[in-house]
């Protein structure tokens, strides 16, 4: 048996589990992250959705009708950004917390960067098969 991230249960799984994971992360009040470093709040985000974007991808390529590789991209990295559009909205309803639009673009690129690194991965895996 191949326990990899191909197999929809792992895959659909960890993104599951992560999803859950930056949902409990973001119900917490504003997290103390030690000296603060210029942009340090953003790259925080660009890394959390750059991870999402590419268990996103993982998990999409699971789904039988959606095999090309710019199809996956596109719904990984569609995933990713939405989720962080609704985990900004979550925040506005927490106390401590608040919405912010740049944070939006800090998830989108990251969600961009990780969905596009997979989708790299991808066609190069299928050029060294071929």
């Amino acid at each position: 048996m191949n326990l990899s991230l191909r197999h929809p249960v792992i895959a659909w799984s960890l993104l599951a589990g992560y999803c859950l994971l930056m949902f409990f992360q973001s119900s917490l009040p504003s997290p103390d992250m030690g000296p603060d470093l210029p942009l340090q709040d953003k790259f925080a985000h660009l890394a959390a959705y750059a991870v999402m974007g590419f268990l996103a991808c993982s998990a999409w390529a699971t789904v039988p009708g959606l095999r090309g590789t710019f199809g996956v991209f596109l719904a990984g990295f569609l995933f990713a950004l939405l989720f962080g559009l609704s985990d900004e909205w979550h925040q506005s309803f927490v106390p401590e917390r608040m919405a912010d639009g740049w944070d939006l673009v800090a998830d989108g690129v990251g969600a961009f960067l990780g969905a596009g690194l997979y989708a790299w991965r991808c066609r190069r895996v299928d050029s060294l098969v071929k």
